[in-house]
């Protein structure tokens, strides 16, 4: 590719050479139309040579990251043969999952077999499969007058990207009230609690913790040892919270931001089970995989971190059909990012069922709105 402003610059130049040889000194100017002609055969000749002997890769930190995390992206640049390069320019890009203040262009020369590397960091913001490369590489001979671009074959790199568990707030709004409902009416006996498969009180005891529910401690004994404890549930038979994954996308209009408010609803889900996990209260998750309905149960938390890995490759959809599972009823929350009327329709007049959205724009009962900072889940009306 000539690069139109370098030749005309050097066009420039070789006219005043003549005029210089006609007008002033022959001699000299014959010498100096020389120089410059030669000067752009070797330039030209240099970018041709480096075009055909520089190579690139690209190299990252990590190929899997949680978001939030940071992956370091180096470029490589490589030259074979004894001669100089000319000047290399390479950019690269990166999808929309990573943000970045490092630069994204290189410019320099390599000498001899030599190497030149670059580094910038990259922030996972959204999870999912994010992809780094170099999106160009462009060889300019020194005089400016032309330029070609290299092509890097597989000069891509994906990195998988998992979605944060925050903390949830669990001491008011949608949280609290779940909690609430989900532990038994607990007692100083044990007489009316939930019972194991077996047919007797499933009870261990634990240290309190900040955000168990208070219907889980058993004053009796805490008052006995002079510090909370709470109780712990096995294999209770009661009945379970469950959640369900409207896959149907966000409505709104700008991309970056209808994928952030399907992350929060992601996130947000994954942070409300981590909290029934972690206070041992059943749940589990309905959600659409392909074109069938799936229940995951919910124990521990490292079910709820199995369901994170899961969730990693989930897409949602402009047209999403099939948005809530067939006979769904009972304890059920719908985390979804679009919440319309027929979400609304749902959970209107249930006492038991409830929905929690980034945004309400149906303005129906039994909705939550869901918040976050930089600590933790906030659901608010």
């Amino acid at each position: 590719m000539v690069n139109i402003k370098g030749l005309i610059g050097y066009l420039v130049l070789i006219g005043l050479a003549v005029l210089y040889t006609l007008f002033l000194e022959g001699a000299g100017g014959s010498y100096l139309i020389i120089a410059l002609v030669t000067a752009a055969v070797i330039s030209v000749g240099l970018c041709v040579y480096t075009k055909r002997n520089v190579t690139a890769r690209i190299e990252v930190s990590e190929d899997i990251l949680d978001r939030g995390d940071t992956a370091i992206v180096g470029l490589a640049l490589e030259k074979t043969g004894m001669l100089p390069s000319s000047f290399i320019k390479a950019e690269l890009f990166s999808s929309y999952h990573f943000t970045t203040s490092s630069d994204k262009t290189i410019s320099t020369a390599v000498f001899g077999r030599g190497r030149a590397s670059f580094t910038a960091e990259y922030r996972a913001e959204f999870f999912g499969r994010g992809k780094v490369g170099i999106s160009s590489i462009t060889v300019t001979d020194y005089l400016g007058l032309v330029s070609f671009h290299v092509n890097i074959p597989k000069a891509i790199e994906e990195i998988k990207i998992y979605p944060d568990i925050p903390e949830v707030n669990a001491r008011d709004g949608l949280a609290r009230s779940l909690t609430d409902a989900a532990a038994f009416d607990e007692s100083e006996e044990t007489t009316q609690s939930l019972y194991a498969l077996n047919g007797t009180p499933g009870y261990e005891h634990r240290k309190y913790e900040p955000g168990d529910s208070l219907k889980l401690i058993n004053w009796k004994l805490s008052a006995k040892r002079g510090e909370l404890y709470v109780r712990r549930l096995e294999g209770a038979s009661g009945a379970e919270q469950t959640f369900i994954l409207d896959k149907a996308g966000s409505k709104n209009p700008e991309p970056l931001e209808a994928r952030r408010e399907e992350q929060l609803t992601v996130e947000a889900l994954l942070a409300m089970m981590m909290q029934f996990a972690k206070t041992e209260l059943p749940s589990g998750l309905a959600v659409r995989i392909e074109n069938d309905w799936e229940y995951i149960p919910v124990i521990t938390p490292q079910d709820v971190s199995d369901i994170r890995y899961k969730l990693t490759d989930m897409t949602f959809s402009e047209h999403e059909a099939d948005r809530l599972p067939p006979g769904a009823e009972g304890h059920s929350v719908v985390f979804t990012a679009r919440c319309d009327a027929f979400i609304s329709a749902y959970v209107a007049g249930y006492e038991e069922r409830a929905a929690a959205s980034p945004q309400n724009t149906a303005h129906g009962e039994n909705i939550w709105v869901i918040e976050r900072d930089e600590e933790d889940v906030r659901f608010v009306r």
